[in-house]
């Protein structure tokens, strides 16, 4: 009796102790796919693996996808100003504004594509909704909204610029840094023609 209870409890040991084994095989692949799956763009999956092969680290590839949406975001909002500025001085920024973000855009593409990341082609849900809403305006309020976006854009494009041309990827770097000299010419013109708008 004492055999048969213990060959019992040998077997319910082993088939609870494989069943565990396969449990944390199951566990540990789940981990190791949400792992990987570190940014979503575009319905792409994108990993720390595209930036390590190329040698340019996350900080590099998280610069070049926000400088992304902010480029696109520029140049789509230029596109707005060149049809509802009232202002000829506000239509000749945002004429400045689509040549300089359109070659910037392309440049950043290129860099990416070369450093093997994948950078977003589309904006954000609710930067396209701010773009919509600005498709309505005209005039005046809308000379003074762009403008005032343009000078609150350009500070925090600044800010990233500068961690840019801080990274350790020479051709980021370089990039970064020359790019950087025209945001900066874009800020000053933006402040002046806010400053002429009150």
């Amino acid at each position: 009796m004492k055999k048969i209870f213990l060959l019992s409890t040998a077997i319910a040991f082993t088939v609870s102790f494989q069943a565990c084994q396969i449990a944390d095989k199951k566990s540990a692949t789940t981990k190791d796919s949400v792992a990987g799956d570190t940014n979503m763009v575009n319905g792409n999956h994108v990993t720390g693996a595209e930036s390590t092969q190329s040698g340019l680290d996350e900080a590099g590839a998280t610069f070049l996808r926000k400088a992304a949406v902010g480029g696109i975001m520029e140049v789509e909002a230029a596109k707005i100003a060149a049809k509802n500025a009232s202002s000829q001085k506000v239509k000749d920024f945002a004429a400045q504004m689509l040549a300089d973000h359109t070659k910037a855009n392309t440049e950043l593409k290129a860099l990416a594509v070369e450093k093997k990341v994948i950078t977003p082609d589309a904006l954000p849900a609710e930067d396209q909704i701010h773009l919509d809403e600005m498709k309505k305006m005209t005039g005046a309020s809308f000379d003074k909204h762009y403008i005032d976006m343009m000078v609150t854009d350009h500070e925090k494009t600044i800010t990233l610029f500068k961690d840019g041309a801080q990274n350790r990827d020479a051709s980021l770097k370089s990039w970064a840094t020359k790019t950087l000299k025209v945001i900066e010419g874009h800020d000053v013109a933006a402040k002046e023609i806010a400053s002429s708008l009150k």
